[in-house]
């Protein structure tokens, strides 16, 4: 079976870290949601319609994975982890309290709050190749669910969250950016499956 030419993605952001909650950036470190992260998920799962889903796919970090699981139980569906739905990769910057990457690097950082696109954490990855690996990822999760990916939920991390999220809506990662966002949120997109590939070459 082939891919449905429309799909609808429940992108979801999973529930926030410690981390999160001492507004220090996530990156690449696998962490598992904090102790309150059940009933904040559960509020904003109560807002939204989670019938009819069809796969549930998720970020390889545990936040990511417990919040899939949680969406599993509500529905009896499967979550299934993709390896290259891991958060943006922040290098050295990563696990540093935005405060402090504000004072130490005051410059590049207001810039980086301004345009997520315009720097690179030192050892880290740009998010134009998030962006292309996200979307790859996505492309080959679809077509590997033989025709069932009608209404998939996918889990991410905050800043993979934002790169797929805008992409899949046709805006640029500038738009809506903000790197201490965190915590539970579901938007709903339809998209056709020609649509879910890199926006352009890195």
């Amino acid at each position: 079976m082939t891919t449905p030419a429309e799909v609808d993605l429940l992108l979801v952001r999973c529930s926030r870290t410690e981390w999160d909650e001492a507004n220090r950036l996530g990156g690449h470190c696998d962490l598992p949601a904090c102790k309150a992260w059940g009933e904040e998920l559960t509020q904003v799962l109560r807002q939204h319609d989670l019938s009819g889903l069809t796969a549930i796919l998720s970020g390889p970090d545990e936040a990511s994975f417990q919040t899939a699981d949680h969406i599993s139980k509500l529905t009896d569906k499967k979550a299934r982890v993709i390896d290259d739905f891991h958060e943006v990769d922040l290098g050295l910057w990563e696990g540093q309290r935005i405060a402090q990457l504000q004072e130490r690097f005051p410059g590049a950082f207001k810039q980086w709050e301004e345009d997520p696109t315009s720097i690179v954490a030192p050892e880290g990855e740009s998010f134009g190749e998030a962006e292309t690996r996200l979307l790859n990822a996505l492309a080959r999760a679809l077509d590997k669910l033989n025709g069932k990916g009608k209404r998939v939920a996918v889990v991410l991390r905050p800043m993979a969250f934002h790169v797929l999220h805008n992409r899949l809506q046709g805006m640029d990662l500038a738009t809506g950016w903000d790197p201490s966002a965190a915590g539970p949120r579901l938007v709903l997109v339809r998209v056709r499956r020609e649509e879910i590939v890199p926006a352009r070459a890195v």
